[in-house]
């Protein structure tokens, strides 16, 4: 309760005494015993210059709003005199509203910041502009301050309501036959940060295309699926538990596996399905031949690729068209050329895929096909329009005949005599192409007299020949120092082929 001017009291009973004399009512009258104190309005007492000498709350606390979002009410303040009286000069007065500048705050509209300071209007009123929440939430305080004194607005910035999590309600894995439905729709349900249900949240379902896999492979299409509309995407929005769920889907033609994911805007991860689209009844494509061939680099395969197609019956199909796809990039697993390519193929002009129509016995039969200049192991596949499966073949480019022999590190190499030299001989074999050679025979040939030296076989021979391993390495036996001194040369060669040499020392004892 405020406390009046003793004096202005006092002219208030005298007038109360006289009203009831004459029996008029007048302010402060006993009927009304609050209204002097709890009521006062502008009056015949009330002066006609009235400076304020305090500020007020009008509105606007407590209360919540959500993390980046607006608050509902405007924070209002007023100035005042405490005679109750209308306040007058007061048009323009500045009052600050400042938040806290760190933690638990909030910005307003028209400064950007934690503080902004706004003119009473004629009647001593005043408000903030819109003041938005902060990202972070908690409790805090806001002041407004003139020269008439401060208040206090007590305000929450809550991330209830606002999503935190998502996780996966039905099966994180689920499976269909190919071109058929999904028996289950993808569901996830959204909760805020105390765990409480986030409703009306818009949660997005991506049908994911799956890389090159089983049923898949570069050039092929992927397994995937659809919703109704033919799209990958689909959206729904939470129930009051914070629950959505996908429309129903459908798994395409092709056989493999995919991932699904549902997100939420403001969520950095998704929840996460696994979908398999599985084969379907009797629908084969069948492999024709050996499922391994191989040829020379560069040099064209023998035979073709071939398969059978059959419908679900087991009825050879007719006019299918079947894609055939030769291994590119990234699908070798031999040693590769020298410049680090891949092992691969192609058809005529250098194309990696092509096509072929089934004949009146349902066979495709491929182009023909040139190994690449890198060897190595790769896989071709087969596919077809009429059913969902795929043939694989495994394609091998063998490397080329031997061009190059490179000596190891033996050479420049020294010993007392009688002594075994510490490093082996060894030789590297490649190809025109920069392919490691294996299976190559090196022969090691010391001199027959003179400062030389032996293999340690059992023939203890000056000359041995062995064959080089997958790598294109051919490593001779142990070499030991005969019992003259002096220099000499090994002769490491390939038979019609190059040939390399070490430089070897006999030191005296």
């Amino acid at each position: 309760m405020r406390v009046r001017d003793p004096r202005l009291r006092r002219a208030q009973l005298l007038a109360a005494i006289v009203a009831v004399a004459i029996g008029v009512p007048s302010v402060g009258a006993l009927t009304s015993p609050h209204a002097a104190a709890d009521t006062p309005g502008p009056s015949a007492s009330c002066p006609t210059s009235n400076p304020p000498n305090e500020l007020t709350l009008g509105g606007g606390t407590p209360q919540t709003a959500q993390l980046d979002t607006g608050f509902a009410s405007p924070l209002q303040v007023a100035l005042a005199n405490s005679d109750g009286c209308p306040v007058t000069s007061v048009v323009g007065t500045p009052i600050t509203f400042t938040a806290p500048s760190s933690g638990a705050s909030g910005r307003f509209a028209t400064s950007g910041t934690n503080t902004v300071t706004v003119g009473a209007d004629a009647s001593g009123n005043a408000s903030a502009p819109m003041l938005t929440a902060n990202d972070t939430a908690g409790t805090y305080t806001v002041t407004a301050n003139s020269v008439y004194g401060s208040v206090s607005f007590s305000l929450t910035n809550s991330a209830g309501g606002i999503p935190a999590t998502i996780t996966p309600l039905s099966s994180a894995l689920q499976s269909a036959k190919v071109n058929t439905n999904y028996e289950h729709p993808l569901s996830v349900r959204v909760l805020d940060a105390s765990g409480s249900p986030v409703s009306g949240a818009t949660v997005t379902f991506t049908l994911g295309v799956a890389a090159a896999g089983a049923g898949g492979s570069a050039g092929v299409s992927s397994a995937a699926a659809s919703f109704a509309d033919g799209s990958a995407q689909g959206t729904a929005t939470t129930d009051s538990d914070g629950i959505a769920t996908s429309p129903q889907f459908t798994a395409n033609g092709t056989i493999g596996s995919l991932t699904a994911t549902a997100t939420v805007a403001g969520l950095p991860e998704p929840a996460s399905f696994r979908l398999e689209n599985l084969p379907g009844r009797g629908e084969r494509l069948i492999r024709l031949g050996a499922p391994e061939r191989a040829a020379t680099v560069e040099q064209r395969y023998s035979r073709r690729l071939r398969v059978l197609v059959r419908d679900a019956n087991g009825t050879r199909q007719v006019g299918a068209t079947v894609t055939f796809t030769l291994g590119g990039a990234g699908t070798g697993t031999g040693a590769g050329a020298g410049a680090g390519a891949s092992a691969g193929a192609s058809f005529a002009g250098g194309a990696s895929t092509a096509t072929a129509i089934t004949g009146i016995h349902g066979i495709a039969t491929s182009p023909s096909y040139t190994a690449g200049s890198a060897a190595g192991t790769f896989t071709a596949t087969a596919t077809a329009t009429t059913t969902p499966s795929t043939a694989h073949f495994t394609l091998r480019n063998r490397a080329g005949t031997p061009a190059t022999i490179t000596a190891g590190i033996a050479t420049a190499e020294a010993t007392r005599v009688g002594t075994r030299f510490s490093i082996a001989l060894a030789v590297a074999v490649t190809d025109a192409f920069g392919n490691k050679v294996p299976g190559a025979l090196v022969t090691f040939t010391a001199p027959a007299s003179g400062p030389s030296g032996s293999f340690a076989t059992a023939a203890h021979a000056h000359a041995v020949s062995v064959r080089s391993d997958s790598g294109g390495i051919a490593v001779a036996p142990p070499f030991v120092a005969n019992a003259e001194p002096g220099g000499y040369i090994v002769i490491a060669t390939v038979a019609h082929g190059p040939r390399t040499a070490f430089a070897l020392v006999n030191d005296a004892p």
